[in-house]
C-alpha cells in the first residue's frame, strides 16, 4: 500500500528477563519484569517466581538458600536494563513489609557501590522522593542512571 500514513511507535510496556534459582533440592524459574507506568520513562520492577502451573507469584518463598545470588542477579538485570534504556527510572517495592525491609537493608549495605553508577531515591506515597537514607523506611525505591 503506497498511501500516506502517520508515523507510529510500538510502545515498550513490558520487558522480561528470565533466570533459574538452583539448589541441590530444586530449580525455580524466576522472572524480572519491567512494566511501563503511566509516568513516561518510569518502569515498575517485579521479581516473580514462575510456578509449575505457569502462574507468576511475587509472594512465594523459594527457600533455595541462594538469596544473595538471586538479588545479585536482579542488580545485574537492573544494570543491563538501564544500559539499554538510559533515560529510564526503575521503581520497586517489596510485596510485603519483610521484603521491603530486606530491599532497604541491601541498598544500605551496597549503597556506596551502587552510587558509583546510579542514583537511588526513596519515596513516600504522597511526598516527592528523596536521596536514599539507610535508616529511613520508604514506601518505594527509585534507581536511575547517574548524570
Amino acid at each position: 500500500m503506497d498511501k500516506p500514513y502517520y508515523p507510529y511507535e510500538r510502545p515498550t510496556t513490558e520487558i522480561k528477563y528470565d533466570f533459574w534459582s538452583v539448589s541441590n533440592e530444586k530449580q525455580v524459574r524466576k522472572q524480572v519484569i519491567f512494566s511501563a507506568l503511566d509516568t513516561p520513562n518510569i518502569y515498575n520492577l517485579a521479581l516473580v517466581d514462575i510456578l509449575e502451573n505457569g502462574n507468576m507469584s511475587d509472594i512465594t518463598e523459594t527457600r533455595n538458600k541462594d538469596m544473595r545470588t538471586v538479588l545479585a542477579t536482579v542488580i545485574r538485570i537492573i544494570d543491563s536494563f538501564l544500559n539499554q534504556y538510559p533515560a529510564a527510572i526503575v521503581h520497586f517495592r517489596g510485596s510485603d513489609e519483610r521484603r521491603q525491609r530486606l530491599y532497604r537493608l541491601i541498598i544500605s549495605r551496597e549503597l556506596a557501590e551502587i552510587q558509583k553508577k546510579f542514583v537511588v531515591l526513596g519515596g513516600f506515597n504522597d511526598i516527592q522522593p528523596e536521596p536514599f537514607q539507610a535508616n529511613q523506611q520508604y514506601d518505594y525505591f527509585l534507581i536511575l542512571n547517574a548524570l
